[in-house]
C-alpha cells in the first residue's frame, strides 16, 4: 500500500473509497534494512539489492513521503 495515500493522479482518487487511513512511519535505516532483506531473500546480491533500492525503492518512497495525504492514524517511531 506505499501509494495508496498518494496524493497524485491515479492514486488521489481512492481518497474517497476510505472511511479511515493509517499510515506507518518506520525510520528510513529500518526501510531499506528490510527492503535488503526482502531483496537477498529474492536472489539478489548484496550489489544488486542495494544499487535497486538507492535507484528505485528509496526514490518512490521519497516521492510517497513527499506528497501523500494527511492520514488518519500515524503509528511509528516518528509519528
Amino acid at each position: 500500500g506505499n501509494y495508496l495515500l498518494l496524493d497524485e493522479e491515479p492514486w488521489s482518487r481512492l481518497a474517497s473509497l476510505f472511511d479511515f487511513s493509517i499510515f506507518v512511519d518506520v525510520p528510513r535505516p529500518e526501510l531499506e534494512r528490510r527492503l535488503l532483506e526482502r531483496w537477498h531473500e529474492h536472489g539478489r546480491t548484496d550489489e544488486d539489492a542495494r544499487a535497486w533500492i538507492a535507484s528505485n525503492d528509496m526514490p518512490n518512497i521519497d516521492r510517497v513521503l513527499a506528497r501523500r495525504r494527511p492520514a488518519d492514524l500515524v503509528i511509528g517511531d516518528h509519528a
